[in-house]
Order: C-alpha cells, then structure tokens, then sequence
C-alpha cells in the first residue's frame, strides 16, 4: 500500500508544465555562462588597457551597496586603520 505522500498528484504537475520549467531554467543558466564569459572578456580588454582589474571589481561592488551602508562601513573603517596606526 503507498503512501499517500508518494503519490504524486498529476491533476498539479503535467509532464509539459515540468519540462518547461526545467528548460527554462537550462536556458538562463546557459544565458548566466554567456554574460560570465562576456564579464570576463570586459575584464581582459580592461587590464591590457593598463587598468588595475582587482580594483575595478572592489569598485563595482561598493556600486552596490547601498550609500547609507557605504558610509557606515567606511566610517569603522577609518576608525580601525586609526586604532592599528595606520
């Protein structure tokens, strides 16, 4: 006797409804490769123009954060360089 938990409802789950998603997701990550390996290239063309590529990525990611957060950051920051002398 099964288990009612191991029966899997087929009135919610379609096999077309299933394959779809699972290629749609195939798809973006193939689209997610593509986009890494054109960052990559971005990278590359960037350091053979002379640019400091581990510091353009530092850059890249405070863009992200958020200004308030920035701030708060950079604050303690500068508060420990000046603990430690620096």
């Amino acid at each position: 006797m099964q288990d009612e938990h191991d029966v899997i409802d087929t009135s919610r789950v379609t096999r077309e409804e299933l394959r779809a998603f699972i290629e749609r997701y195939e798809r973006l990550e193939e689209e997610k490769q593509q986009i890494a390996g054109h960052q990559k290239e971005v990278m590359a063309e960037a350091k053979s123009r002379g640019y400091d590529t581990r510091v353009m990525r530092k850059v890249i990611a405070l863009r992200k954060k958020d200004p308030q957060q920035l701030s708060e950051e950079e604050a303690i920051l500068e508060l420990y360089k000046q603990a430690l002398g620096m």
